[in-house]
């Protein structure tokens, strides 16, 4: 739920949502669940600007994950690790307009995902690509349509609806730089799941 409010546009119900979970599950909690639980809320106060806020709770990813028992966690939860946790901080930092800082933990976070995490790949590379094309020292427009081909490539055995929305994002925000031939060979080969 708290995924979906800040989503959705609602981060302050998000930040909420997460605090009343954590209490809900004192006693019962497991390392995956809080991480998942404060990946989210770190998520919500980076939609809000609280850098503090968001970077206390990215610390508590951090710790939490460090305390992983893959026989005991939760089946539901798989896809929390340190690969999330590392590539959500990324996207934190990115959404708090830290691209130069969010591009380093994206390319940790990706490289840490196996070959079956198809669509936390394509999200994080949507992202990664996202924080390459803004302006900034860590700008490379080559490097972002890469990525954004990557993504797009991943994403054609995939039945996505937040990974094709990305990538229309993608599609808008790389739209300017078309006389970059990475680019435009982008935009050429995305053109299709744009116009959908």
């Amino acid at each position: 739920m708290a995924n979906l409010a800040a989503r959705e546009g609602h981060p302050r119900e998000a930040v909420t949502l997460v605090e009343t979970a954590v209490l809900g599950v004192r006693g019962r909690e497991t390392a995956s669940l809080l991480t998942a639980l404060y990946s989210r809320q770190a998520e919500a106060l980076a939609i809000l600007g609280d850098s503090a806020g968001c970077a206390a709770a990215i610390s508590k990813t951090r710790t939490h994950v460090e305390h992983l028992q893959p026989g005991d966690e939760p089946s539901y939860l798989y896809w929390v690790g340190p690969a999330t946790v590392t590539a959500g901080a990324g996207c934190c930092l990115l959404q708090l307009g830290k691209a130069d800082q969010a591009v380093t933990l994206l390319e940790d976070g990706i490289s840490l995902f196996n070959e079956s995490f198809i669509r936390e790949r394509v999200v994080f590379s949507i992202h990664l690509a996202e924080a390459l094309a803004h302006p900034g020292p860590q700008r490379d427009l080559d490097a972002a349509a890469r990525h954004g081909l990557a993504a797009l490539e991943l994403s054609q055995n995939l039945d996505s609806t937040l990974g094709t929305s990305l990538l229309r994002d993608l599609h808008r925000q790389m739209k300017p730089h078309a006389k970059v031939p990475a680019v435009g060979d982008f935009l050429a080969q995305a053109r299709g799941l744009v116009a959908v």
